[in-house]
């Protein structure tokens, strides 16, 4: 069975049995193989099936220069408790849970080893919470793409999986593989260029327009509202001194060509 290198490949971990092996690179084949994010959720799902755990869930988001998610923009949920999950979300609990700072591609983290060291007010209000809805223990794993800035983290709840050496061991290994077919599914926009005076977020707008989608089709894709998506067009619009929507986009395409392109020879 030949397994192509993703970006950040992990070696394969020593010491598994035989049986550990093979279930390793059976994952690690079906992983390539992922198209679709219902194909996701039924892989994470029979992943799930040989874990202690019952809960589990894959986020992808935007990182920062210190390698860290600075804005989630995909959360794939197979198990999770969605009131939970709501809760995270409206109370933006990733500004407060002390996993989201975490340097992505950096090695299993614990739950609690992480949740023991918090000193903030918030981050310790957070953990209470956590606790209060069972979500106080569990494992995540994470990785990153080398050309851009997307990282993804793979949490499973629960005290169980951290403790099980092995299991640890093959998901870090398996998290690249599913970054990539995170990746894949999501379809994000690239990284802002450094020469343009837009936000990540307004260059996803700025993306998106600049391939005659609408401002309700933005909306639906970046699963935001349609009045945010016209906010971030009205800004974009303004920071590129364009006069309009078309003049933006010509101008944003301009910037965001490389020199060698721009360049009159």
């Amino acid at each position: 069975m030949v397994i192509a290198k993703p970006i950040n490949a992990r070696p394969l971990p020593a010491g598994l049995t035989a049986s550990q092996q093979w279930t390793l690179l059976e994952w690690i084949h079906m992983a390539g193989h992922i198209e679709t994010e219902n194909e996701l959720k039924i892989f994470l799902d029979q992943v799930l099936s040989q874990a202690p755990s019952e809960r589990i869930v894959l986020a992808l988001g935007r990182l920062n220069n210190q390698n860290q998610i600075q804005r989630l923009e995909r959360v794939l949920n197979v198990s999770y408790p969605t009131e939970w999950l709501d809760q995270y979300m409206k109370e933006n609990y990733a500004q407060h849970d002390p996993i989201m700072r975490i340097h992505v591609g950096q090695g299993p983290v614990m739950w609690e080893e992480r949740f023991n060291r918090a000193k903030g007010a918030e981050e310790k209000r957070f953990i209470a919470e956590a606790n209060l809805n069972g979500m106080g223990s569990g494992v995540t794993f994470s990785a990153a793409s080398e050309r851009n800035n997307i990282g993804s983290i793979l949490s499973l709840a629960g005290r169980e999986p951290g403790r099980n050496a092995a299991l640890v061991a093959m998901l870090n290994c398996l998290t690249p593989h599913l970054h990539q077919a995170a990746i894949r599914i999501a379809n994000l926009p690239p990284a802002s260029p450094n020469n343009m005076p837009l936000s990540q977020r307004e260059y996803d707008i700025f993306h998106w327009m600049s391939r005659g989608k609408t401002n309700w089709e933005i909306a639906t894709i970046l699963d935001i509202s349609e009045r945010t998506v016209k906010f971030h067009v009205a800004n974009v619009i303004r920071k590129l001194n364009a006069n309009n929507r078309t003049h933006a986009i010509v101008l944003g395409m301009h910037l965001a060509m490389p020199p060698s392109i721009v360049t009159n020879e």
